[in-house]
């Protein structure tokens, strides 16, 4: 795995490392993109591609995810389609948390979290520790952008401890890096500070000075924010100095940038033309289209400021085509508030209302806020302006109230433009809105259906359905009739009840227990009478009334059988108790078994990973959660006596339910 630092801000905006399995760079030649995409294309039409498939389609998502997120969100459900023809899990886990990048990075929170929630829960199902560091970084990233940085923060942490349990130097660096820029964000600088200091420290044990240059470029943007303009130019010259030190141009680049935007800050413009100028000269021997149009709108601003428009519209311009050649949007609409500066100062009104409608569009677009009031003040401000002009030049009262009863007039045609304006922006926000939402509810209920059709053969258990007929042809043989009679009986009821329920959206708590009971009086026939189960039912549950979606309590009861009660000593039991607190039914499975210490560790000496019926429920509860929009989930508490040893497991299901 190749570790990546965290690249510094370069416009006042942070920017968070977005990590992936396959490591690829951003400016790959145009040639190997092209050769990537009919490579994907190929594997799509064919219905046997194989694992470097999968890779390719990975690397392309990571690419588009700098320039275009629905191109990379494109190829990341490639690389789901393609890996699950494959029938590559770590493929399937791998393409779930680019998809969940990506709709972390559009905003799309609601959308991106069951993509990354099921990421994690396969990298953890196959003990992949690699991928579980990766997708709890995107998680933080998501939690961040939210605000939830307490728990952004909790998600690094996490990554932390294993990676100083593991003595991972690399990793260490890299939380650090990214709780300090969490931390940042939070307006906490001093933890920001702190935090990036422990990663110069990790670094400098390592004997590692080459990456030092990115932290201390965090470090400048932290006391930029504080207002330490001087501090901040400090360690923007210390970053710069390290990667001169080691040719690394890129880092150059961005660091001449920042400490031209801190002149620029200061009204040193000689200093912010030289930066500036130095930066452009080296994107583009990289190349690097991309900082190279954004440089070149940060030069046109710069001439603005000295006021030499001529030379600033022809950065402008160069920065905006080059922006819009690559779609990228951001710096469009740079490039569009430098223009209208640039032409306020060429006195060309039109031009200056022009790019400003340009630029409240554009941004109305990007970041779905309302500038109605701006595109009034352009439309009159400049306007105005200009026709005031034209009062003072004119000598003859008659022509000035000409001219006033003209400026009436416009203003009434700014007033139904704008109200058009307003009415075209509010079709458009409700069109995205009612169109996310269906998309949102469409992938729903895609992965509903596939869930639903998984449900039924995990619940069909082969195992258990051999080990049931091979105990019924036991009592067969040794004579046992009505032994043999009463398991098949009890067998046939439970088949009929799973072929049922799977089929139904909700069922009757009382159906539930039943066919619970079923199993456990088969799985007690089948162990020899080696373990007792109790149901413990609040009283004021009417279990005739209470609906809740079926089949999702029987694979925490299978576990506990196989897990808890099959290794123990001595005579074991099960307590399933039901109760209702607030909106949610309360199931708990109790058992007093050998504890998950022991069964992890017999499991880590084999090749089996969690069951089917469990990873499942696990799916149904995420959707379940999206849905109901309530604290659906599972939580399993290990039971331990005072000397820390198992005695059991407690697991505690937060469920919906309906009542009639």
């Amino acid at each position: 795995m190749t570790f990546m630092m965290i690249v510094p801000r370069m416009i006042k905006m942070q920017i968070i490392i977005l990590l992936s399995i396959f490591p690829f760079y951003v400016n790959a030649q145009q040639s190997i993109v092209d050769s990537l995409k009919n490579i994907v294309e190929n594997a799509i039409l064919n219905p046997k591609p194989n694992k470097s498939d999968i890779k390719a389609a990975i690397k392309l998502s990571d690419y588009y995810s700098k320039v275009s997120f629905d191109t990379a969100k494109y190829y990341g459900f490639a690389a789901y389609d393609i890996s699950t023809t494959v029938g590559n899990d770590t493929g399937i886990a791998v393409s779930l948390n680019s998809i969940g990048m990506m709709y972390q990075i559009c905003g799309y929170f609601d959308s991106a979290f069951p993509y990354l929630d099921s990421a994690m829960a396969m990298f953890i199902s196959f003990g992949d520790s690699t991928g579980l560091v990766f997708v709890r970084n995107n998680l933080a990233v998501a939690m961040m952008r939210k605000g939830n940085y307490t728990e952004a923060l909790k998600y690094y942490q996490e990554n932390l401890d294993i990676a100083k349990s593991r003595n991972e130097l690399e990793n260490m660096i890299l939380s650090y890096n990214n709780m300090g820029i969490t931390y940042f964000d939070w307006k906490k600088y001093d933890q920001a500070l702190q935090n990036y200091q422990l990663a110069l420290d990790v670094l400098s044990e390592m004997g590692e000075k080459e990456r030092t240059g990115p932290v201390y470029n965090n470090i400048g943007e932290a006391y930029l924010d504080m207002g330490n303009a001087d501090s901040a130019l400090y360690y923007f010259k210390m970053a710069l100095e390290v990667n001169q030190e080691f040719g690394k141009k890129r880092s150059i680049l961005i660091s001449l940038t920042n400490i031209g935007n801190i002149y620029h800050l200061n009204k040193d413009y000689n200093n912010t033309l030289k930066y500036y100028n130095e930066a452009l000269s080296i994107s583009q021997s990289i190349p690097d289209k991309v900082n190279t149009a954004l440089i070149n709108i940060k030069l046109g601003k710069a001439y603005n400021s000295v006021g030499n428009y001529s030379l600033a519209h022809d950065y402008l311009m160069l920065g905006l085509n080059m922006s819009l050649d690559d779609e990228m949007m951001n710096s469009v609409l740079d490039a569009y508030e430098g223009l209208v500066e640039n032409y306020r100062g060429l006195n060309n009104a039109d031009k200056v209302y022009e790019y400003g409608m340009l630029y409240i569009g554009l941004k109305d677009s990007l970041f779905g806020e309302s500038s109605l009031n701006k595109i009034s003040e352009l439309e009159t401000k400049y306007k105005t302006v200009e026709k005031e002009k034209e009062i003072v030049v004119l000598r003859s009262e008659q022509q000035v109230k000409d001219l006033e009863i003209e400026l009436q007039k416009n203003l009434k045609y700014t007033l139904a433009i704008l109200l058009v304006v307003i009415l075209l922006a509010s079709l458009l926000v409700f069109n995205r809105y009612k169109l996310k939402k269906e998309k949102e509810k469409s992938e729903i209920e895609k992965a509903r259906i596939k869930i639903e059709q998984r449900l039924l053969h995990s619940q069909m258990n082969p195992h258990f359905i051999f080990n049931s007929l091979n105990s019924i042809n036991s009592f067969i043989g040794d004579n046992n009739s009505r032994e043999a009679q009463i398991y098949l009986t009890k067998f046939a009821r439970l088949m009929r009840l799973i072929l049922e329920n799977s089929r139904k959206t909700t069922v009757a708590l009382e159906d539930e227990m039943q066919a619970l009971k079923i199993n456990l009086e088969l799985e007690q026939l089948r162990f020899d009478g080696r373990f007792d189960f109790d149901f413990q039912i609040e009283d004021s549950i009417d279990m005739t009334d209470i609906y809740i979606p079926p089949m999702l309590i029987q694979p925490f009861v299978e576990n506990a059988i196989k897990h808890g009660i099959k290794g123990r000593e001595g005579k074991g039991l099960i307590i399933i108790s039901i109760e209702i607190q607030s909106d949610l039914l309360i199931c708990t499975v109790e058992d007093n078994g050998v504890g998950r210490d022991i069964t992890m560790k017999d499991r880590s000496m084999s090749s089996d990973h969690i069951s089917l019926g469990t990873q499942v429920t696990m799916e149904r509860m995420e959707i379940l959660k999206h849905e109901k929009k309530t604290e659906v989930g599972v939580e399993i508490v290990d039971l331990k006596n005072e000397n820390d040893i198992g005695i059991g497991t407690k697991v505690i299901l937060k469920l919906p339910f309906e009542e009639e």
